[in-house]
Order: structure tokens, then C-alpha cells, then sequence
């Protein structure tokens, strides 16, 4: 099974390359400042697992509490909410250009 890597530049061709899992997608056009925000609130591997183990593992309790309470009144559609934890969870993002991303999948680097 080879590498692949997409070029997507509008949402629905976001969806689709986040369903299949692709390795890497680079976004360009309509989501890219969405990416932009989402890539300021990401936390490394390193962070994330510091933050757990430094709390004792109840800072991810709180993290998932808080975090469902803030869904409630966040006026986001599902869809984006949905996509945006995928993007979160899955990829790491790294800056190409001013208006272009990498997605590049977690699991490849381990």
C-alpha cells in the first residue's frame, strides 16, 4: 500500500480525504483559515501526555468535561464540530503557505 497525499480545496473534499484517512492532505482555499484556528489550539504529543500524566490523569477527565460543556453552547454546526475533532485527533498540522496546510496522519510517525 503506497503513500498518498490530496490536495483539497473546498469542504466537501476536505470531508471525503478525513473519511478515508488519507496520509496527507494539503488544504488550500475555503477551510484553510479554519485550519489556521484549529492549529493554534493544538497541543504536541509531548504536551498532551505531560499534561496527563502531571495531573494524575484527572486533567483529561476535566478536559473531556469541559469540553462537552462548551459544545452545548457553541453555535458551530455538527458537521464542523465533527470535522474539526478529526482534524485535532488524527493529523498534525504544519503551515505551508499563508493560505495552505498539512495535514499529515499522527499514526504515520509512530
Amino acid at each position: 500500500m503506497g503513500f498518498e497525499q490530496v490536495t483539497v480545496r473546498t469542504k466537501n473534499e476536505l470531508v471525503t480525504a478525513l473519511n478515508k484517512k488519507t496520509d496527507e492532505i494539503i488544504v488550500e482555499g475555503d477551510f484553510s483559515q479554519t485550519i489556521a484556528e484549529i492549529k493554534k489550539g493544538q497541543l504536541s504529543d509531548t504536551d498532551t501526555l505531560g499534561f496527563a500524566v502531571g495531573s494524575g490523569g484527572i486533567g483529561i477527565l476535566v478536559e473531556y468535561g469541559v469540553g462537552k460543556l462548551l459544545d452545548v453552547f457553541d453555535p458551530t454546526t455538527k458537521e464542523d464540530k465533527k470535522i474539526h475533532k478529526q482534524i485535532e485527533r488524527l493529523y498534525t498540522i504544519k503551515s505551508l503557505t499563508k493560505d495552505s496546510f498539512l495535514l499529515h496522519l499522527k499514526q504515520l510517525d509512530y
